[in-house]
């Protein structure tokens, strides 16, 4: 993509902000062993009888924290890679990935742990079941609905992807034939999503534990939540012939603002309420669709920033929604009540259930009623647009991928 014309005090929040995210990444070991000294700190202070019951903490302790160190040489290999990430960007010239000092203020280390659960999710067998819950339908819809297409044609068909994560679902697309892309927002799945497709050195051959700091909820420790989990269950590569697939840094909103009618299918995968509007949502996927053209969703309706003081938001239910996508001049074609886990430690003894909405949508031909995608973007997004085009082949080139 070209670049576009940025100020200095924008390139420098930018910066400022990837390099937040990276010092999150690095000092993951500082915080993590700060949670097991207090863990420490508390075994300490039992009376010395129950200390002696409990002779066996101080051994789990410590393999807590050999966990911890193993988590910690992963997140530092997704950073060293990182340049492959940054040189694609016009906003992050410059940005650092090295830091002398780290200061925990600012940090948001809560998703740092997110990030090594999506993995799971994603990218490892432990994760099956969830893409089965949640990708599956997506991917049996899109093969039903194209079932007309030659398999050797389906590259024609461009496939959207937005709040893609990690890339997997975006992955397992294109390797039905479809020309997939996603877009994400967030700099860790990012980063996160940059290194696992283009640069895995392997099939599981890289470890991590991600439940070691949920101390909660837990039936066996060592069984579970000491758990390694190993990353990535397939290789990415393997494309068929002339598939586009590539991962797009930005705000959805303003990354396809100029892309009307260019796009065959928008998939959407617990994203739609990440929106402050999602009217807005729904006006933009409207856009660029095609006529004739599907939107298949799957996902719940907690809306992100429906607790949030400084971010207006609007929330609707279901059934509001689904008046809003027919207003826009999408025809409900097909629409179930799916349950679904999202990151959820399997093994654990409290799970959160989403009873997930989905739908097959498809763009009616608009005789004369066109609604205009507004130019505005939501209010709590800090960045206009990134236009990193970070690709399955940009770095490291995988057989057989085709950009």
């Amino acid at each position: 993509m070209a670049s576009v014309d940025v100020t200095d005090d924008t390139r420098r929040a930018e910066c400022e902000h990837f390099e937040s995210v990276v010092k999150a990444f690095l000092f993951y070991r500082e915080h993590a062993l700060n949670v097991v000294s207090k863990a420490e700190v508390s075994y300490a202070r039992l009376p010395p009888a129950h200390q002696a019951i409990l002779s066996h903490l101080p051994a789990k302790f410590s393999a807590q924290k050999q966990c911890i160190e193993v988590n910690q040489h992963f997140l530092n290999t997704i950073i060293a890679h990182a340049s492959g990430f940054t040189g694609n960007s016009h906003l992050l010239q410059g940005a650092r990935t090295e830091f002398s000092y780290i200061s925990p203020q600012g940090l948001d280390m809560d998703k740092i742990r997110c990030t090594l659960r999506q993995f799971v999710r994603d990218w490892s067998s432990d994760g099956l079941s969830e893409r089965n819950q949640s990708y599956k339908p997506i991917t049996d819809a899109l093969q039903n609905y194209y079932s007309h297409y030659p398999i050797e044609q389906r590259y024609q068909l461009r496939v959207l992807l937005p709040g893609a994560g990690l890339g997997r679902l975006t992955y397992d697309i294109a390797k039905l034939g479809f020309s997939a892309q996603g877009c994400e927002f967030s700099y860790q799945m990012l980063l996160s999503s940059n290194f696992i497709l283009n640069y895995a050195p392997g099939e599981k051959m890289l470890a991590l534990h991600p439940w070691v700091l949920s101390s909660s909820n837990v039936w066996d420790a060592e069984a579970h939540q000491l758990k390694q989990v190993l990353v990535p269950d397939e290789l990415p590569g393997g494309l068929p012939p002339n598939v586009d697939f590539s991962m797009v840094a930005g705000d959805f909103l303003e990354v396809y603002r100029n892309q009307r009618g260019e796009w065959d299918c928008v998939a959407t995968c617990f994203f739609l309420d990440t929106a402050s509007n999602v009217v807005q949502y729904v006006e933009h996927i409207h856009t660029l669709l095609a006529d004739g053209g599907i939107w298949i969703n799957l996902g719940p309706l907690l809306y992100h920033y429906s607790d949030s003081q400084d971010v207006d938001s609007t929330e609707l239910s279901y059934s509001e929604l689904r008046s809003i996508i027919q207003y826009y001049g999408f025809e409900v074609k097909e629409e179930s009540e799916r349950t679904c886990y999202y990151t959820q430690n399997p093994n654990s003894m409290m799970h959160t259930v989403y009873n997930c909405a989905f739908f097959v949508a498809i763009k009616k031909p608009s005789r004369g009623f066109v609604p205009s995608a507004s130019q505005i973007a939501s209010p709590h997004l800090r960045r206009s647009i990134c236009e990193t085009r970070v690709s399955c082949a940009s770095g490291y080139q995988r057989p057989d991928v085709q950009l």
